[in-house]
């Protein structure tokens, strides 16, 4: 497995070269993402890392929505569930949680908009078991906007 700094080095060098129509270096760069992107502790790099790693998420949703809709109906719910993982992680951190339910509660909007526009009707059962789940998850979190942040926490970009 990559090192959290080689990779953030290999996604940069991927923005960097302008090589937006070469997803498919973007798809194994996504799946290879080593496990300090999601924490436990925010760093600079970490912070990075995270961002990345999620826009890279939405644009391999992006480009294959019109043509591979169950592939990037995938990488939506890949998102959402690493995401989730951090949240549950009891060691990470409140702000770092934070951020995260907070682009999880945007990937379900995103998911419901997507399964909405599809057809056939199958997708729409598929949208109702996403409200359902990430109301159930909410729920289960306790999660309000307030935990406990103090002005002194870092911030990730």
């Amino acid at each position: 497995m990559m090192q959290l700094d080689t990779w953030v080095s290999h996604i940069s060098d991927w923005y960097q070269q302008r090589k937006h129509d070469q997803v498919s270096d973007l798809e194994s760069l996504i799946l290879s993402a080593p496990d300090p992107v999601w924490g436990p502790s925010i760093t600079d790099l970490q912070s990075k890392a995270i961002a990345c790693w999620l826009d890279g998420c939405l644009r391999i949703f992006h480009h294959h929505q019109h043509t591979q809709p169950d592939k990037a109906f995938q990488y939506l719910q890949l998102a959402y569930n690493k995401l989730q993982l951090c949240v549950c992680q009891p060691l990470s951190d409140l702000e770092l949680k934070d951020w995260c339910m907070k682009r999880m509660q945007h990937l379900t909007v995103l998911s419901l908009e997507f399964c909405n526009q599809q057809q056939p009707h199958s997708w729409h059962k598929q949208s109702q078991a996403l409200v359902e789940a990430h109301v159930s998850f909410m729920a289960s979190q306790q999660w309000n906007d307030d935990q406990g942040k103090t002005a002194n926490t870092p911030s990730l970009h």
